[in-house]
């Protein structure tokens, strides 16, 4: 018996790589392994220019004069300090995965998955820093998964993609679709991968899938409780996407941590508590064969309560970001372009303070080739213009930290490959 087992999986083995492209060991009723993964090494150029000068005039949730004198005028970063231009060799986000299913009957499956970044253009990586995760699958009730992965907010929206290459690039729609604008701290994006979280998502009816994520707060105190949901609906034909999706962050403060105007902040601060929210709509239009239109508009809101009575504190800011986006394939070749904005929005102050939004807004042009060897290989050029308005800092460049005001001129020549 035991060898027989083993001649099914070498089987498998040989079989497999032609069917699909990953490789896969074993069957349903053993239980199946199957490796899988994607490599973009890519060569780039960076430049950025035009940063914010201290003194000009833009919105009082932002500064633009150096207050702190470990922030000299030459310092990166500084306002109305130019990031160097760089030429880099990065892997992006390149991954290594390892998944498999067994089934337990009457429609049942035990599913896992562990994913992982490899940095080998440096040597490094964490084991399962990408989507993992252990759970059941059913063709009845849906599939509930227990581990780190992509929330409901991210998978169901932002769908461009660039010839799959985007993630972790330069490229990417997240960029602008996801953040803040005001600063470039991370804890108001809502384009991120959940540790510690539960992800449940219904069978596909009619087309129409359902999930919800919730994300609790391993850290929590008696103050604060800085836990996630996230959920959203979806329908997914051959000619048309739509997808309704929203995601909220309590006690966050990605408000607070992207103010920079001294005094502003209420983190820290006893009592104080954080409501984020983001709400998008997300359509793909593919009437065309080898033709693709993506669309996607969101509502971002950063709200927060518990200040310090009588001081002047942040309160809100929102915005509506948009984009969008065109694919074309012929043959081989591959064209695609988006276009992304983040609106300048409106804010509150405590105590009466009058707010202004002057400068935030922000957009990028992306854009790229693609030339296909076969179904796994292909080279790509790609490049993106990022302009900031001057008290907006949208940053789509890893290396560097660019200023407020920032113009962002990124390039690259790569190569992929997935199997």
């Amino acid at each position: 018996m035991k060898r027989r087992a083993l001649a099914v999986a070498v089987g498998a083995l040989f079989i497999a790589p032609a069917a699909h492209a990953q490789i896969t060991f074993g069957n349903e009723q053993l239980g199946t392994l199957q490796v899988y993964g994607k490599l973009y090494p890519q060569l780039g150029w960076s430049s950025s220019s035009s940063a914010t000068a201290p003194g000009t005039i833009v919105s009082n949730l932002v500064s633009t004069s150096p207050t702190n004198p470990a922030c000299p005028a030459t310092a990166t970063g500084c306002p109305g300090t130019n990031a160097q231009p760089r030429t880099t060799i990065d892997v992006q986000n390149s991954y290594i995965g390892f998944r498999g299913e067994r089934g337990l009957g009457t429609g049942l499956k035990a599913i896992w998955q562990i994913e992982t970044a490899t940095n080998f253009d440096e040597g490094t990586g964490t084991w399962a820093s990408r989507n993992s995760f252990v759970g059941l699958s059913s063709t009845t009730w849906g599939s509930v998964k227990l581990g780190n992965m992509d929330t409901v907010y991210k998978e169901y929206g932002d769908t461009f993609s660039m010839f799959g290459i985007s993630s972790g690039n330069f490229v990417s729609a997240s960029n602008v679709l996801s953040h803040i604008g005001v600063g470039n701290n991370r804890s108001a994006r809502f384009h991120e991968r959940r540790p510690n979280s539960l992800f449940y998502e219904t069978p596909t009816f009619a087309n129409v899938t359902a999930g919800f994520m919730y994300g609790p707060d391993e850290a929590k105190t008696n103050g604060l409780n800085a836990n996630l949901y996230s959920y959203g609906v979806k329908w997914d034909t051959e000619r048309f996407y739509v997808s309704l999706h929203q995601e909220q962050h309590n006690d966050f403060f990605g408000g607070s941590n992207n103010v920079s105007t001294p005094g502003l902040t209420n983190v820290g601060t006893a009592g104080a508590h954080s409501h984020d929210q983001a709400t998008r709509l997300s359509a793909e239009i593919r009437v065309i064969p080898n033709n693709r239109i993506v669309i996607d508009i969101a509502r971002l809101a950063y709200k927060e309560t518990g200040q310090t009575n009588g001081a002047v504190r942040f309160q809100s800011y929102e915005h509506t970001n948009w984009g969008i986006g065109y694919e074309l394939t012929v043959g081989a070749w591959g064209f695609a372009t988006q276009f992304l904005q983040g609106g300048q929005g409106s804010c509150q102050l405590t105590a009466g303070a009058g707010c202004s939004t002057e400068g935030l807004r922000g957009r990028m042009l992306t854009a790229g080739v693609r030339y296909r060897f076969d179904r796994q290989t292909f080279v790509y050029a790609i490049g993106a213009a990022l302009q900031n308005d001057k008290a907006a800092r949208y940053d789509n460049w890893a290396p560097a930290d660019p200023s407020r005001g920032a113009e962002i001129k990124q390039a690259a020549l790569g190569i992929s490959y997935t199997f």
